[in-house]
């Protein structure tokens, strides 16, 4: 939590720890949550063996910063999964961070699937448009 909290200079009271039952698995996760009036940003971080809990928080916390310093809606997690309901309700468009693998995946399935076209265009200020038409 320090690690994160030093990174996204966040108030202490943003942070809290929630241990789980060990027989509900091993290691550590860690969840950020930005939430604004129309979208909520979820960011994660999974604990690895030999991958110290520091740098997950680390890894974690840049990327919620990256989101959050952008002018994206949707961060490239949420984006991937925003694909396909738009293209099912006939398209539409929104902003993201930076288009993941599985986004560029999904504009191939949709558009040989339902024959939408997905465009990722990246704007000036370095987020990308996305275009479901």
């Amino acid at each position: 939590m320090k690690t994160a909290r030093g990174l996204l200079d966040w108030p202490e009271d943003a942070f809290s720890i929630r241990e789980l039952p060990e027989e509900q698995g091993p290691g550590n996760i860690v969840l950020l949550e930005a939430v604004f009036e129309n979208v909520t940003e979820v960011v994660s971080g999974f604990g690895k063996l030999g991958v110290s809990a520091e740098h997950v928080a680390k890894t974690a916390a840049a990327r919620m910063a990256g989101y959050l310093a952008s002018d994206a809606f949707a961060g490239p997690y949420l984006a991937d999964q925003l694909l396909l309901p738009f293209a099912l309700a006939g398209g539409g468009s929104f902003t993201t961070v930076k288009p993941s693998q599985h986004s560029l995946t999904a504009r191939v399935i949709i558009e040989a699937f339902l024959g939408r076209r997905c465009t990722f265009l990246q704007l000036p200020t370095g987020s990308h448009s996305v275009e479901i038409r």
